[in-house]
């Protein structure tokens, strides 16, 4: 991103960046593919919370470069710097770093699963609510 030279410029590409975020948020919020992973998030949640309380489902290696944004979505500088702190995050090792976290904490697990659940099921609600709004009718 260019240095901006006077308070004009600032302002115009800081509209022109939050322009590009907010319509991709808007992309991303009601989208089928949103849709389809809160509901794995559920399931993942609800089935540990039920049947192996004393884990956390398996999403390590979750990324949004591997399973593909929708189409339109460019988060500009936003996304550049998320890239940046994703990878510094791989060079410092922070996952080890959350399963020795985990690891010290495993009575909380369980809740964590329940709240993994009842996280997941809201916002899944909510995606799905503003799926119906826009999408009034179906087609075909």
């Amino acid at each position: 991103m260019p240095t901006p030279h006077s308070l004009a410029e600032a302002k115009q590409m800081l509209t022109v960046e939050k322009a590009k975020v907010t319509t991709s948020l808007s992309a991303i919020a009601g989208s089928r593919w949103l849709m389809a992973i809160l509901a794995s998030f559920t399931m993942a949640f609800g089935l540990h919370a039920i049947y192996a309380p004393a884990r956390l489902p398996p999403i390590g290696g979750l990324s949004l470069a591997q399973i593909g944004l929708p189409s339109g979505v460019d988060f500009g500088v936003v996304g550049e710097q998320a890239r940046q702190a994703q990878e510094a995050a791989q060079r410092q090792n922070v996952g080890a770093h959350v399963t020795q976290i985990i690891d010290q904490h495993a009575a909380w697990v369980p809740y964590v699963n329940y709240a993994g659940f009842a996280l997941a099921l809201a916002l899944l609600l909510v995606n799905m609510t503003i799926m119906t709004r826009r999408r009034r009718f179906t087609r075909g």
